[in-house]
């Protein structure tokens, strides 16, 4: 039984869990410190709060009828802030010489969430519109997981 015990605290990932818990008290914490943060969100879900917009020919997407810019900062400051403490995971996954798996998902993270962020200050600032937005999401959700991959084939080499 105590081999076993070994074992899996062996394969716990503490940067993980560590990862999860700054998550948590980051999304408290913002949501705390962001006045009228509850009535923004709940104000931003409504149905009667977005319309359809023809994209194009017969393809229609729900558009939000408003700008909600404090609900884009106070998520804008939750992907930068969380962006930054993956680089700080990273780090010490390199000072405790994790597998190259577990940097590829760090480095994903890194990457898709500071675009995020960067894509909300651009939303937040009106440079770009909900659509622009929406494309940006996807292109950082593909390049985090390409990144992924390159880190992965490393491993192969």
């Amino acid at each position: 039984m105590a081999q076993e015990e070994k074992k899996f605290f062996k394969r716990m990932d503490w940067l993980s869990f560590l990862s999860l818990g700054f998550f948590l008290v980051l999304f408290g914490t913002i949501w705390i410190a962001t006045p009228n943060l509850n009535e923004e969100v709940n104000a931003f879900f409504k149905p009667e709060n977005w319309r359809l917009e023809n994209v194009t020919g017969n393809i229609v997407f729900p558009v939000p009828k408003q700008n909600y810019p404090r609900l884009y900062t106070a998520v804008m400051q939750f992907c930068l802030i969380f962006g930054a403490f993956h680089i700080v995971i990273l780090a010490l996954r390199f000072i405790l010489h994790e597998p190259l798996n577990k940097m590829g998902g760090t480095l994903s993270g890194i990457v898709f969430w500071l675009c995020a962020g960067f894509l909300l200050n651009m939303l937040v600032n009106i440079s770009i519109n909900w659509f622009t937005f929406l494309a940006g999401l996807i292109i950082s959700l593909g390049l985090s997981i390409i990144v992924a991959g390159i880190v992965r084939l490393f491993k192969k080499v």
